[in-house]
């Protein structure tokens, strides 16, 4: 399915710089981040959190407001 989307220039730099940093294409960083937003709504409804550990598993930041 084909969807279009107007993203700030500044999102779309950041985007692009991205892209180019893991060697794939700006349809596939979004692709990539819907996955990870579908995942974390569905894990907010089922009471868990999302954040980033250090491998320690010290929780370093929560993610709040999704």
């Amino acid at each position: 399915m084909r969807k279009q989307l107007i993203i700030p220039a500044e999102v779309d730099q950041r985007l692009t710089a991205i892209a180019i940093d893991t060697g794939t294409t700006a349809s596939e960083v979004v692709r990539k981040a819907l996955t990870l937003y579908i995942i974390a709504t569905e894990k907010k409804q089922q009471g868990l959190k999302l954040g980033f550990a250090r491998p320690d598993q010290t929780l370093e930041t929560e993610v709040i407001g999704l």
